[in-house]
């Protein structure tokens, strides 16, 4: 288990030029710059992941790729995109106040 969280911690790091470049160099939106953070956490899980897809189970399995507590580094990208899209649609939404 401590060898998945190791590699789920380091891609989260590894994603932190992203966040440098989008938030402080492009000045892009907080929900722009997250999103193509959960985006590419989940490319690149699913990239090491992919190395082992005759195996069962390659896609949820620790010792296949990242994970963060129990669960792949895949699911976390996917739940930072999804809050992100639900901000953007709060913060910018035409009925809103």
């Amino acid at each position: 288990m401590i060898r998945g969280n190791i590699l789920g911690l380091m891609m989260f790091v590894a994603v932190n030029p992203i966040a440098f470049i989008g938030a402080f160099v492009l000045k892009l939106a907080d929900p722009v710059t997250m999103s193509c953070i959960g985006g590419s956490l989940s490319l690149i899980d699913l990239l090491f992941r992919l190395r082992f897809r005759p195996s069962v189970g390659w896609l949820l399995q620790k010792n296949f790729g990242g994970m963060l507590f129990f669960l792949p580094v895949w699911i976390f990208g996917i739940v930072v995109i999804a809050l992100n899209i639900i901000k953007a649609f709060i913060k910018y939404s035409p009925l809103r106040d």
